[in-house]
């Protein structure tokens, strides 16, 4: 349930990382906005996509394409 090849290590209280990646359905709208950064609230997010996804049998915004899908997850 985990992929870490895309984990950053946040330094201190209040830094913010400001690049769009991960797994389409999974990524939090406030990293699809980099102007804004993002930290550890993507991770509640991408926690709360995944128990959506097993108890549905699929990602809340998931669409045949990934523009899409970012559009559904704004």
């Amino acid at each position: 349930m985990g992929d870490l090849g895309l984990a950053a290590k946040i330094e201190h209280e209040g830094e913010k990382r400001r690049t769009v990646c991960g797994t389409p359905n999974y990524i939090a709208p406030e990293v699809l906005d980099s102007t804004i950064g993002h930290s550890f609230a993507v991770d509640i997010w991408a926690f709360g996509v995944i128990i959506f996804a097993m108890l549905f049998g699929r990602p809340p915004y998931e669409t045949p394409e990934v523009k899409l899908t970012y559009k559904r997850i704004q």
